[in-house]
């Protein structure tokens, strides 16, 4: 109806429409070349709080608030001046209280025969309703993005708060495995031990799945040995494959650099989701853990790794299932499955994030290989080794460190228990602070062969100690593991200073480990590697 009026306007005077202005519940407002009020619609002055004679000869532009006549001016001098039409315009005018009555509006100008405008209408409809609405809507939007950051603050929370027990309840469940218990007994620790990290794999997943869902999944750029994390990832997953009487094997082209640039925690993510269901489904026979080199391209290289399996297979229609949120194809042939089915579909997100790929071929009765194939940047180098054509080579586990020094900062009673009482049973030297201002003072009153570092402490926080330690000359430079049951915030540690990272809980397998990549021929007080890996 708008667009007749004004296009009837057009080809007559205001008088011809006197019934419109006095009478149609139609906001309608006449200008002439001046942009003065000549005619106003009785619907829109009493809209305004004005009677229609106190708005004629008014400028038309007074009527508007601030920012729509700044607005208003720019559209006239740059619209409708050339093209006489105006359509959609959003404005807000001023009624005579000071409150705004927003609009929406469409005009039309009638030109003269110089071709400058002599008058212009402008018909509106109020849009107060559609604000209220587009208000409520954002306001609801910004109450679903806190109450989702309160969920993602709790979760982080609680992780924290659920980790630093269970690091004890895991941890001590370990050391009673290796107090010679009957096998009645062996068994129920094994049930803590299974019942405890099924539940840390489900808060895990949950903490990664919220991330996913408010987009706070990051990627990180971090320089790393190849062979150092094959070697690591090999030593975490050999107990349990021992236990089923699996063969582990670990495979690496000879042709792959020796140190790649990616997110090094992504990566482990994502095998060890694989390594995890190789270990869990597979009966009898071999996993396989290979990595070779896909294409080159400069300083950019494709890998791609595929964890191989002799296990029970799965069909087409399972095949299809996978990397779905909480499916879990498993459960079809084994009655032994746990968890909600997230794993493989946070490794699907994972890839995406990283702009990988992820995949499985698989055949009933055949086993299964699931592969991570992603670019990765990697340091040249200009040895034979790095020229040689791809051979498999096997990766074998680090040798069981000899006795260390070590010293152990950490607030929480039973962490602190539990660590001294793991290390001790290792055959290690523990020396215990407190906090992070107790360990910047023990490391320089004594040489250690290495400092385990817990984070969240009073006082003085690892991140600050670790800081303190690596400004103190020669002493600095032993070699410190940050531990911490905030496990997201990995690479800030590994910035701060710490040469490795170990969550909490922690397997005593990940323990030993880390502490093997650290007692090869140490010297006494400083057995620090070159780079932090």
């Amino acid at each position: 109806m708008k667009r007749v009026l004004l296009n009837q306007w057009t080809g007559n005077s205001d008088a011809a429409f006197d019934a419109f202005f006095d009478q149609a519940p139609i906001y309608m407002i006449s200008v002439d070349a001046d942009w003065r009020v000549v005619r106003v619609s009785e619907f829109m002055a009493e809209a305004l709080g004005y009677a229609a004679d106190e708005m004629i000869g008014k400028p038309s532009f007074d009527f508007l608030t601030p920012d729509s006549q700044a607005k208003a001016l720019a559209q006239v001098e740059q619209e409708f001046r050339a093209r006489g039409t105006m359509d959609g315009a959003e404005y807000e005018f001023r009624r005579k209280d000071g409150t705004a009555l927003p609009v929406v509006l469409s005009a039309k100008a009638h030109m003269g025969t110089d071709g400058r405008i002599k008058r212009a209408l402008a018909v509106m409809y109020d849009n107060s309703e559609a604000r209220a609405t587009q208000a409520a809507l954002r306001a609801a939007i910004a109450e679903a993005e806190e109450a989702s950051k309160a969920k993602s603050r709790f979760l982080a929370a609680m992780s924290h708060e659920i980790r630093t027990p269970m690091n004890a309840i895991l941890g001590f469940t370990q050391l009673l495995k290796m107090s010679g218990l009957d096998d009645r007994r062996q068994s129920h620790v094994d049930a803590i031990q299974s019942a405890g990290s099924t539940l840390m794999k489900m808060l895990n997943d949950l903490l990664d799945l919220s991330q996913i869902e408010t987009g706070q999944l990051k990627v990180a750029r971090e320089i790393f040995d190849l062979d150092c994390f094959l070697a690591q990832i090999a030593d975490w997953w050999q107990t349990g494959a021992n236990e089923k009487g699996l063969r582990m094997r670990i495979a690496k082209d000879q042709g792959l650099p020796a140190r790649i640039i990616s997110d090094r925690s992504r990566i482990q993510q994502v095998l060890n989701n694989y390594l995890a269901n190789a270990v869990k489904y597979t009966r009898e026979g071999r996993i396989t853990l290979s990595v070779e080199e896909v294409a080159r391209d400069g300083d950019r290289m494709t890998i791609r790794f595929e964890v191989d399996d002799t296990g029970p297979g799965m069909t087409e229609d399972q095949v299809a299932q996978l990397f779905r949120p909480f499916v879990q194809v498993g459960s079809g042939f084994s009655n032994t499955s746990t968890g909600w089915g997230l794993g493989l579909s946070i490794c699907h997100e994972i890839a995406t994030a990283m702009e990988a790929k992820v995949g499985v071929q698989s055949r009933p009765g055949e086993g299964s290989t699931f592969f991570f194939e992603l670019d990765v940047g990697y340091e040249c180098a200009d040895t034979a080794a790095d020229k040689a054509k791809s051979v498999p080579t096997i990766v074998d586990p680090e040798p069981r460190p000899a006795g260390l020094d070590i010293l152990v900062a950490e607030d929480n009673d039973m962490s602190r228990a539990l660590m001294q009482d793991l290390l001790t049973e290792l055959g290690h030297r523990v020396t215990i602070a407190e906090n992070g201002l107790h360990a910047v003072n023990a490391v320089k009153r004594k040489k250690f062969d290495l400092v385990i570092m817990d984070v969240m402490m009073p006082h003085m926080d690892g991140i600050k100690a670790t800081k303190e330690i690596r400004d103190a000359g020669p002493i600095g430079e032993v070699p410190i593991i940050g531990c911490s049951a905030h496990v997201r915030d990995q690479n800030s540690y590994l910035s701060a200073g710490m040469d490795a990272f170990l969550p909490k809980p922690f397997e005593r397998t990940r323990l030993e480990a880390l502490l093997s990549r650290y007692s090869r021929s140490r010297p006494r007080g400083g057995l620090r590697p070159g780079k932090r890996a």
